[in-house]
């Protein structure tokens, strides 16, 4: 007959197993679904053009950086076209002059509200669902706006079904950058188009459209007046090379999980960098590139 423990022995017990529970704990990474903005990111760190300890702060724990003064607008202004807060949860307030007013920037953000209305009433758009987090398993987006095109005369609720991506931008016309918005040279910004195909892909996923319909409505941060929409359109080869990017993407995010994320330094990303403070491998002068001849 087993011997019945004293209440003791039972605590000692209790003690060692919790000892035993530690040993064989791991503090596991988070695995992230593969985001369009995580998919950029990686690119731009393997390129040595982002930091993996900013990667890894945002993405695998999971920290929420402020926003910065334009991000911050642009919060304001999808916040008073759609009522969607932004990821923090903080409700966007616009930046007040000394007389109480909004600042000059704040007001034309409430003007190209008018300007939003007007194109969604005048394209016969009905906003369905905004900030709309899509379920899929392995990849990841939220769409500012899920809307309803009413010139399609259908019951079926899919057929009728377009994803809009509201911007600001202050680089409304420049072909240049690669997130200017320039009418000449859109096709080219893959920074800017890869949230497109992505969300379509996903889209795909959710609801079974095979192609819905994706807009952007870029509205100028400068002046009150220039806004443009444009309607992305993706061919097949297109939709099987990001398809295959985001395999090897895959792999790639695995390969830094399991070796760790490097520093990757530079004086003007440190400088704006919210995790600067502190941080060991912040750059407060330029390195010295060798340069042979």
């Amino acid at each position: 007959m087993k011997k019945k423990l004293t209440k003791k022995q039972y605590k000692e017990k209790e003690k060692r197993n919790e000892a035993k529970k530690k040993q064989t704990e791991l503090a596991l990474p988070k695995i992230p679904k593969l985001s369009q903005s995580l998919v950029k990111s990686l690119f731009k760190y393997k390129n040595d053009e982002e930091c993996g300890l900013r990667i890894e702060a945002q993405y695998i724990n999971g920290e929420s950086f402020p926003s910065n003064e334009v991000q911050e607008l642009g919060n304001y202004f999808e916040y008073i076209c759609t009522g969607a807060l932004p990821r923090d949860g903080h409700t966007p307030q616009p930046k007040l002059l000394k007389t109480g007013k909004p600042t000059t920037a704040y007001q034309r953000m409430d003007k190209q509200k008018e300007n939003f209305d007007r194109i969604m009433k005048s394209y016969n758009l009905e906003v369905e669902k905004t900030g709309f987090a899509f379920t899929n398993p392995k990849y990841s987006g939220i769409a500012d706006i899920i809307a309803l095109d009413n010139n399609v005369k259908s019951k079926d609720v899919n057929k009728k079904r377009v994803i809009i991506d509201l911007k600001t931008s202050g680089l409304i016309n420049d072909k240049w950058s690669p997130y200017g918005w320039a009418n000449e040279s859109i096709e080219e910004k893959w920074d800017l188009l890869i949230q497109a195909v992505h969300y379509k892909m996903l889209a795909k996923y959710e609801w079974g459209i095979e192609d819905i319909p994706f807009y952007f409505m870029v509205f100028s941060n400068k002046n009150e007046v220039e806004c443009k929409i444009f309607e992305i359109n993706i061919d097949d080869t297109t939709r099987l090379q990001h398809y295959q990017n985001l395999e090897r993407v895959k792999k790639f995010l695995d390969l830094c999980i399991k070796e760790g994320w490097k520093a990757k330094p530079d004086l003007m990303r440190c400088d704006v960098c919210p995790m600067n403070t502190g941080c060991l491998y912040q750059l407060e002068v330029p390195t010295i590139q060798k340069v042979y001849v």
